[in-house]
């Protein structure tokens, strides 16, 4: 399988200085790329006859070029730049690997404009250039990259070799074996510089696992204080706790204000790079912990499915107010989600995505019928309601945790489809779900005890180090007895 490790590169003074003026290279190079596109399309479009239209943006009728297909692509970007000094300053395969990049951003745009004419998107536009003087990423692949010294070794071209200070080298992490890299990519990353592996390790994806029952499920609702809240066709339900990830959203927003006021909204400076680092670490952290303790429960409990409520674009445009935009639009649960569906592919775990329109009004308890977003016939009413913050009451009067009654409802819309038994899902699993803080209980400290054994956990918890530390991805793994699960010595 393909994958991505991002780490954050550790160059001397000298290797960054070279990194940089590859980077402006490269910047400058799609910038050039651009301007012979537009050069090319606008040339062709004035040999027609009727080159110019008049169109609708917004309320204003506007007048200028008619929106075609554009012609050029990366084989003819590359015969007009072979001799630009920006070209011939990057080693040629990575040189064009960057004129790909704007090749491939040519085809998006071709492909919008087919989009454009079925009305489904505004009027396209082609490539904008980059901020002039700024960084772009780097990319090597395989054959451009010498293996030597246990290190990589990129190719550098005639024009650059004589003017470095010092040998350029890649060192490969540890835990990455040289024959897997397939592509590495040195790319600017608020204010630092990142490197990124793309690699091949052989495995492949596990359709069907025989370790798994494909009748049972684990079911998640999605929320901002309670951010994910899970029920289990084995009569299990846990509450993932999002009151850290809603504080750390808060400090990050009272920074940013702090060093925006009295400046235009489009002020950026170095504080703000280190704010936005910081943040985005946290949030990385956050999906891959929740990602990996959700798929360690799946494996745990012998579940083969897992069911996400999720409506496509439910936050954008969302109009919550300032504090309920700031605790529920910014948690990156579609980030998990993405997460989980390169997880669930490893280990064998069906992934049912479901729209979750009702599903917090209706009662599980009672069977309420449950429709699609818009088709609620009319006259409908839920059995049960919402009587406080968390609490939900049934028809009959019995009061459940109201997140995973949502959560109850989000497995029912799919349960024929996947031919789930719910016979286990009853008010006893609704009623008092364990609340899991991963930020706690995932901590270094409580890992570093747990591999050296100076002390005993008095839960049955257990941790191991992460396969690919770089995103702070944590293997929690609950056994029900003192062995080990029968994926956890076998799980290469």
């Amino acid at each position: 399988m393909y994958r991505t490790i991002p780490l954050k590169a550790k160059f001397t003074d000298e290797e960054k200085a070279f990194w940089i003026n590859q980077c402006e290279h490269a910047n400058s190079l799609i910038n050039c790329a651009i301007y012979a596109t537009k050069q090319a399309h606008y040339a062709s479009l004035q040999e027609s006859d009727n080159a110019f239209t008049t169109y609708w943006r917004g309320d204003e009728l506007r007048y200028g070029w008619k929106t075609y297909h554009c012609k050029t692509s990366y084989p003819e970007l590359d015969k007009i730049l072979k001799d630009n000094p920006h070209y011939k300053a990057m080693a040629a395969q990575s040189a064009q690997q960057t004129l790909k990049s704007v090749g491939e951003s040519i085809t998006s745009y071709n492909g919008l404009v087919k989009a454009y004419y079925r009305s489904e998107v505004d009027k396209p536009s082609l490539p904008k250039y980059r901020k002039r003087g700024g960084l772009a990423a780097v990319t090597f692949p395989r054959q451009a990259l010498t293996w030597k010294n246990s290190c990589f070794y990129p190719s550098i071209s005639k024009e650059t070799k004589p003017h470095l200070l010092t040998e350029i080298t890649l060192q490969l992490p540890d835990f990455i074996d040289f024959d897997w890299v397939k592509e590495v990519t040195v790319r600017p990353y608020l204010g630092e510089l990142w490197i990124d592996w793309v690699i091949d390790d052989g495995k492949q994806p596990i359709d069907i696992n025989p370790h798994l029952d494909y009748t049972q499920a684990w079911s998640f609702d999605h929320g901002g204080t309670n951010w994910l809240t899970g029920v289990s066709t084995r009569g299990k339900s846990l509450i993932i706790d999002g009151k850290k990830l809603k504080s750390m959203n808060q400090g990050y927003c009272r920074l940013v204000a702090k060093y925006k006021q009295g400046k235009s909204e489009f002020y950026w400076d170095s504080n703000l790079d280190l704010v936005q680092r910081k943040r985005n670490n946290q949030m990385r952290d956050a999906v891959n912990k929740a990602t990996r303790f959700i798929i360690n429960q799946c494996l745990n409990d012998r579940v083969g499915n897992l069911v996400i409520g999720w409506n496509d674009g439910q936050k954008n445009g969302s109009n919550m107010g300032k504090r309920g935009n700031q605790n529920f639009v910014v948690i990156p649960t579609g980030r998990l989600i993405e997460r989980l569906k390169q997880l669930c592919l490893e280990y064998g775990i069906q992934l049912t995505i479901t729209e979750e329109a009702y599903t917090s009004k209706a009662s599980y308890l009672d069977g309420d019928s449950l429709h699609k977003h818009g088709e609620k016939p009319n006259g409908w009413k839920p059995s049960g309601q919402r009587v406080k913050r968390g609490l939900y009451k049934s028809r009959d009067g019995h009061l459940i945790n109201a997140d995973c009654n949502g959560s109850a409802n989000i497995m029912r819309k799919v349960a024929t489809q996947l031919g789930l038994n719910l016979a286990e899902v009853g008010r006893a699993s609704l009623t008092v779900p364990q609340r899991i803080d991963l930020f706690t209980r995932l901590n270094k400290s409580y890992r570093l005890r747990l591999r050296s054994g100076s002390s005993r956990p008095r839960s049955n918890i257990r941790l191991e180090s992460p396969v690919f530390p770089t995103g702070g991805d944590v293997n929690l793994i609950k056994t029900n007895s003192v062995s080990d699960p029968w994926w956890f010595d076998n799980r290469e």
